[in-house]
């Protein structure tokens, strides 16, 4: 940039130029336009270079990311196979309980408790070496960051990366709360299904006892029915014997009353209505009549 004289106008050239000033000041100026060309290139290869140590360095980064989650999900996949083996050892412990008199199974046991042991023992020496590989990991990622934390774009980068991480922990938290929330929310539809089972046996005890009380009112009324049918033949036996005792009565007061000699008596057509007082009455009647005949 040229700079402004004291009156802000144009510098002045001098009036008579040596040759030999112009030519050293071309050169001098053709020297520093060169050395402006090579310090552009220059920045521009260190440019170059820096943009690949940055690939190479996130690229580094994500084998490590890979690695440090590979070694989370054998840790996990320890700890389930940890789970497992618990509850296979409980198991073996309960039959060891049920089978103690089998001296055979117990055996058979021991010696797969052993081995479970072994298998364990084997799995902590693969857990140790695990956890010493990722020691070494953090080691090696606690070396890289010292060696990024001299460039400050790429420190810039490191921090939008670890804001990045940091977004992944929240979601990964919200999606946490959500499983427990989901968790909560079966835990409840259990308890409910549990109640509904409790509710659902009940029922089928009150349908038992309904049952049974249906069975004893089915016995009952099968009872009453036969002791109405014997009541109606009853009933029916007790209105032939008042119909006899009805004709009966009439014959005898026709006797008293004509001193006619009995008749034999055709069955009706229909039978005729009588009630048993009007009969016990005509026999009355007739027994009165008679006796002052004797």
């Amino acid at each position: 940039m040229r700079r402004k004289s004291g009156d802000g106008g144009p510098p002045k050239a001098p009036e008579q130029l040596d040759p030999a000033a112009v030519e050293r000041a071309r050169h001098a100026r053709a020297v520093g336009l060169d050395e402006i060309v090579e310090t552009k290139r220059q920045l521009r290869d260190a440019a170059t270079r820096m943009a690949e140590r940055e690939r190479k360095l996130a690229e580094r980064e994500e084998h490590l990311e890979a690695r440090v989650r590979r070694v989370a999900r054998r840790l996990e996949a320890r700890r389930q196979r940890q789970h497992r083996l618990d509850a296979l050892r409980g198991r073996l412990a309960e039959r060891e309980l049920l089978k103690g008199k089998q001296h055979k199974k117990e055996s058979q046991l021991a010696r797969g408790e052993a081995r479970m042991e072994r298998d364990e023992a084997e799995q902590r020496t693969k857990a140790e070496e695990l956890g010493r590989r990722e020691a070494d990991l953090r080691s090696r990622e606690r070396d890289l960051h010292a060696r990024e934390v001299e460039l400050d774009r790429q420190a810039a980068e490191l921090d939008m990366l670890r804001g990045a991480t940091a977004e992944s922990q929240t979601r990964l938290d919200e999606l946490a709360a959500e499983l427990d929330r989901r968790e909560q929310e079966l835990v409840t539809r259990e308890a409910a299904v549990a109640d509904l089972e409790v509710r659902e046996r009940a029922t089928a005890t009150t349908e038992e006892e309904l049952a049974a009380r249906e069975r004893k009112l089915t016995r009952e009324a099968e009872r009453q029915k036969k002791t109405s049918e014997r009541l109606d033949a009853h009933a029916q036996d007790l209105a032939e014997r008042e119909r006899a005792l009805a004709r009966l009565g009439q014959s005898l007061l026709a006797r008293r009353d004509g001193d006619l000699p009995p008749t034999p008596v055709s069955p009706p057509a229909a039978p005729t209505e009588v009630h048993f007082t009007e009969g016990l009455q005509a026999l009355s009647a007739a027994s009165k009549a008679i006796r002052p005949e004797r």
